[in-house]
């Protein structure tokens, strides 16, 4: 399925942040000069990766993708860097996995353009743009950050803006979907276009295996319970912490260590999944003698 936004007009939501780009492309088009640097920030599936491919495509130039993690050194960064095009753009996902040795390395790159090579010789390298994604900014160097010309943060949409992915993506892929169904997805989205796109997949599964040309309400809740997520946009995961915290922990605060002990989900898990859904439904309270549920919860999970 084609879900993916081309341009930034196609991209729907965080409004400030697409005038300040538009802003910054066409002054540097004007003055002729690459992008600046940019650093995006904010949780996993809120359109990080999507957002950079979209400000290269408008640039009219090449983008060079790598995977943080996979970088094993500094010879893997030269390597990236050494032919690089002018004005063109390099983006490295969950940069915060870049070892600080790596970070530093970089900090004479994005303000001078120059390349030391192994031996210490510095070289020039054209201007291009340096595009860092990261859910974890806290695992940044200060000085590594400040030379970002162009940090975004990525907020959650509203529901009516993943409804309106949703039509957009509906029209995209010519599926029929039903007022009620595209209003079920959004509900259960997470306020997130990656899982609000990875449900009306699945939706799309359910209907092309019972043959049906319109994914309904039915469906969707059909296809609801085959992935295990609650009508509420909660699953399994979500759950088990609500359950292991009210009958493990007999409603008192938890740690989140010995939280993830209990659940064998890891505390990041816990954290950057789980944990955002569950406070801002009003199910859980991080406070500082650990993870408790409110009454909210309690009732939740009665």
């Amino acid at each position: 399925m084609n879900l993916e936004p081309k341009n930034l007009d196609d991209f729907i939501g965080q409004d400030k942040i697409k005038n300040s780009i538009k802003i910054s492309l066409e002054a540097s088009k004007i003055r002729k000069e690459s992008f600046p640097h940019m650093l995006l920030y904010g949780g996993s599936g809120l359109g990080k990766t999507t957002l950079a491919n979209i400000i290269a495509r408008e640039f009219n130039t090449d983008m060079y993708t790598y995977l943080a993690p996979s970088m094993d050194g500094t010879e893997d960064m030269f390597l990236a860097l050494r032919d690089i095009k002018k004005n063109s753009f390099i983006f490295i996902d969950e940069i915060h996995a870049l070892p600080r040795k790596m970070q530093d390395m970089m900090l004479t790159v994005m303000t001078d353009f120059k390349l030391e090579s192994s031996s210490g010789y510095r070289f020039p390298i054209p201007k291009f743009t340096f595009v860092g994604a990261t859910t974890n900014l806290g695992q940044l160097s200060e000085p590594f950050i400040s030379r970002f010309g162009f940090p975004i943060q990525l907020e959650k949409y509203s529901i009516e803006e993943i409804e309106i992915m949703i039509e957009l993506n509906t029209k995209r892929n010519k599926l029929n979907l039903s007022p009620d169904a595209i209003s079920k997805i959004a509900k259960v989205s997470r306020r997130n276009p990656r899982t609000s796109n990875r449900i009306l997949e699945r939706c799309h599964d359910t209907a092309t295996v019972l043959k049906q040309k319109q994914i309904t309400l039915d469906i969707v809740n059909q296809t609801l319970t085959n992935l295990q997520i609650d009508q509420n946009g909660l699953t399994v995961t979500d759950l088990l912490v609500l359950n292991t915290l009210a009958f493990q922990f007999d409603f008192r605060p938890t740690g989140l260590k010995n939280l993830s002990l209990a659940t064998n989900i890891d505390e990041k898990t816990i954290e950057q999944f789980s944990e955002p859904l569950l406070v801002e439904m009003k199910l859980l309270e991080r406070t500082t003698r650990g993870r408790v549920l409110t009454r909210k919860g309690i009732e939740y999970v009665a």
